[in-house]
């Protein structure tokens, strides 16, 4: 009877006794997942069934500083907590009932601007450059413990935070300025440490499977994040939007087309001329993308177009989630572009859908609805 007893505790400890932030959903970097799908394959709470009667559960406004040079930026959630950039820094909050965890300050809030934010494991990686100086614009680098905000490391660089990936332990950052070159440099998350570095080269954010794509000239590369080897080398200039959850596709613009390309070895499968946006979202069925007043899909297989609705308003960022698409306006069926729900409770704000809850800012306020 007692060792019938003992393996009751012991079960009961497996389920119990792993803390709520251990298995809550998270959406850790600015576009979900390190692949800026904007696609949360997670999430099935908030459905067309549901998603009419999202109510507010809790509001906090976020921190405030006269003539600051930052503000709101993409929200991200990770071990049961909202992180935010504010006019301060950055703040992170409960999600369940929007309680402050922990602040963090910038030394300077004027010359700030908003930064990236990324997440590792228990760190939180933000980037971001200088607002008082246009010709010479620094970049930086600070590493925080997700659970107390305390600084872990800072890195300064001369070269200003243009495009920010955080994947696989490391953190690449890349830009160039007026007085600065055009470089590209990988830092190892565990302590901030320079681990490789390629002058000339541009990188696109989106990282499939730890493999993001790199111009130099009138060519582009795939490299590995953490070692910096080059894959493999096109003959053109493509900038990733997005990967596919999978990894094994990019998406692509270059100027004038949108395409996908095979994160394997940059083979081009299809290309839809007079697409090109930064506004791309895929669930690596399709291809959801934002210009104007326009959302439309396309088929990932082929390009072939699937669904298009013209707004009322001015399209962003789409977001996949649930079955929908978020669109800043109306919400609409992910797989035939019907309008499911008006969005009203949502409209204009910056959002994240994830645990069942649409987390978003809207005019310096961080709130939370859910059905």
């Amino acid at each position: 009877m007692k060792k019938a007893v003992l393996a009751v505790v012991a079960l009961l400890a497996v389920f119990v006794g792993v803390p709520a932030s251990a298995a809550t959903p998270g959406w850790d970097h600015p576009g979900y997942d390190a692949e800026d799908s904007y696609y949360n394959p997670h999430e099935s709470s908030i459905n067309a069934a549901t998603v009419g009667s999202l109510t507010r559960r809790w509001s906090v406004p976020l921190r405030r500083f006269d003539e600051t040079c930052g503000g709101p930026g993409a929200l991200l959630l990770a071990a049961g907590r909202v992180v935010a950039s504010d006019g301060r820094g950055i703040s992170a909050y409960g999600m369940i009932d929007g309680k402050p965890a922990w602040h963090f300050d910038w030394d300077d809030p004027m010359d700030a601007p908003t930064p990236v934010l990324g997440v590792s494991g228990g760190t939180l990686i933000a980037g971001h450059g200088e607002c008082n100086s246009q010709s010479d614009p620094n970049g930086h680098l600070v590493a925080l413990d997700l659970a107390t905000g305390k600084v872990r490391w800072r890195v300064d660089n001369g070269v200003p935070v243009v495009s920010f990936t955080v994947d696989k332990g490391m953190v690449v950052m890349s830009g160039e300025s007026p007085s600065d070159e055009l470089g590209t440099f990988a830092y190892r998350v565990s302590d901030g440490r320079l681990a490789w570095q390629k002058p000339g080269y541009a990188a696109s954010s989106p990282s499939a499977d730890g493999r993001i794509l790199m111009t130099k000239a009138h060519t582009v590369s795939a490299v590995d994040v953490v070692t910096g080897a080059v894959a493999w080398t096109k003959r053109t200039v493509w900038v990733a939007e997005a990967a596919t959850p999978s990894a094994d596709r990019f998406v692509v613009s270059d100027g004038t087309a949108l395409s996908v390309i095979s994160a394997k070895n940059g083979a081009l499968l299809w290309t839809a001329k007079g697409k090109q946006t930064t506004f791309v979202a895929t669930d690596g069925r399709r291809v959801y993308r934002s210009a104007g007043f326009v959302v439309e899909a396309l088929n990932i297989r082929n390009g072939k177009h699937l669904w298009q609705r013209r707004l009322g308003t001015e399209s962003i960022q789409p977001i996949r989630a649930g079955g929908l698409v978020y669109t800043g306006g109306p919400i609409l069926n992910a797989a035939n572009g019907d309008i499911v729900s008006l969005g009203a409770a949502i409209a204009d704000a910056k959002i994240l859908v994830a645990a069942g809850r649409v987390f978003m800012v809207n005019d310096r306020m961080l709130s939370i609805v859910a059905s």
